[in-house]
């Protein structure tokens, strides 16, 4: 016997409680059916280049874990630092593979589940840009520099020196013209990143100077304890120290790359001036304007009167001295 099965009819008369469907008038037809997701990785994109990595890599499949704690991807042995997954995709920064070319499998392990498939990522070295040489190689913030080297992508090309971007001018595929920002004083790697193929190798250097452009004042108390301003540039740095006399300041604090502020250590008291060096240090670089202690602005103490009190306070008290301000 032929029986012709009305789909709208099922639709009408199927239910669902607790789990279990059930026809109307008929009964349990059975469980809730179970939906297994099937773990695959299917592509990724790009499939090629820098062998300094940089680029971000998609990584297509399915069953991929939805918390970026939950998963983890490799191109060869190296980590892919997560930005972003979805159960459908995870994205990566390709890391770094060495100095040569090579192809890397790129593996996916998502909630300690390792995901199956054979996919490669090659590191090519004609998609690797190239910084041969730069110039001028020292200056501070707003400095003009030329970038040479290969490889390099007009409209897809950005550069950082030592983080901080510097404002790119002109590019063609062996130059790049960019104007450096702020950052500290001392040698900071100079990177170019073409949004195609990944980033260039670090081993090139600009020497950020630092410079003492002013400070005030420049005359205080022997007894220290006097708010100095000092204006620059390179000082953002964890690094930096401020000396006055070989001695240094009570405190330190960086207002930002072009100031910072010392508060005075105290010097011997003398019946002359004295003048010393007040030098600001970031790593192996210094700079240094003069500073004076002077014994006309320190003040002195020479008599107390009355010596003693009652402990319930509300003495007057008088205090003999010089140079009180």
């Amino acid at each position: 016997m032929v029986r012709v099965i009305d789909l709208f009819s099922i639709r009408n008369n199927l239910y669902q409680k607790k789990n279990q469907f059930y026809f109307l008038g008929v009964g349990t037809v059975g469980t809730s059916p179970s939906l297994q997701s099937v773990a695959s990785v299917s592509s990724v994109s790009p499939t090629s280049g820098s062998i300094y990595g940089g680029i971000t890599l998609a990584v297509n499949g399915n069953g991929f874990a939805t918390s970026t704690s939950n998963i983890q991807v490799y191109v060869g042995s190296n980590a892919c630092p997560i930005i972003q997954t979805t159960p459908g995709q995870v994205t990566c920064t390709v890391p770094a593979q060495g100095s040569s070319a090579s192809s890397s499998t790129v593996r996916v392990v998502s909630n300690g589940v390792t995901f199956p498939g054979s996919l490669t990522f090659t590191y090519s070295s004609s998609l690797t840009p190239s910084v041969t040489s730069i110039s001028p190689t020292s200056g501070t913030t707003g400095q003009l520099i030329t970038i040479t080297g290969s490889n390099f992508v007009s409209g897809q090309t950005s550069v950082t020196v030592g983080g901080v971007t510097c404002s790119v001018g002109s590019v063609s595929t062996t130059s790049i013209t960019c104007t450096v920002g702020s950052s500290p004083a001392g040698n900071q790697p100079v990177v170019v990143s073409v949004s195609s193929n990944g980033i260039s190798n670090s081993n090139i250097v600009f020497q950020y100077a630092l410079q003492i452009t002013s400070a005030t004042p420049l005359r205080g108390s022997f007894g220290g304890g006097q708010s100095v301003t000092i204006n620059g540039n390179g000082f953002n740095s964890s690094g930096a120290s401020v000396t006055i006399c070989g001695t240094a300041c009570q405190s330190v604090n960086i207002i930002s790359n072009t100031q910072l502020v010392c508060i005075t250590p105290s010097a011997t008291v003398s019946s002359s001036d004295r003048s010393c060096s007040l030098t600001v240090s970031v790593g192996s670089l210094s700079q240094s304007v003069n500073y004076v202690y002077g014994n006309n602005v320190t003040a002195t103490v020479s008599s107390v009167s009355p010596t003693r009190g009652g402990t319930g306070g509300g003495t007057l008290l008088t205090i003999t001295g010089t140079n009180f301000p």
